[in-house]
């Protein structure tokens, strides 16, 4: 899939008002960095951390390929949770139409 191989070589796509972002989260100050996939959505001018479970990888990048491939189950299975009903549900909406 072609917005997979952008994702991971550009760091981020965009997708109708949506931009997706791999980002990393050090919530705790004493654990690794874990993959994160942030969203942008344009309509509430407000960035969304997608909340699915992403498993952290043992390199930077395996851990990248593990965000986008939760990314495209989500989009697959369609229970993006960011946190807002209303913004998950139209993200998936709009963001499943590249996985489909």
């Amino acid at each position: 899939m072609e917005w997979k191989k952008r994702l991971l070589e550009d760091g981020f796509i965009e997708v109708g008002p949506f931009r997706v972002e791999l980002t990393l989260d050090n919530t705790f100050m004493d654990m690794e960095y874990i993959p994160r996939v942030a969203v942008y959505d344009e309509e509430t001018a407000r960035w969304y951390v997608l909340r699915n479970p992403i498993t952290k990888g043992s390199t930077l990048d395996e851990g990248w390929r593990n965000a986008v491939d939760v990314l495209e189950e989500v989009c697959r299975q369609e229970n993006a949770d960011l946190g807002d009903p209303e913004v998950s549900r139209r993200f998936i909406e709009i963001f499943s139409s590249l996985c489909h």
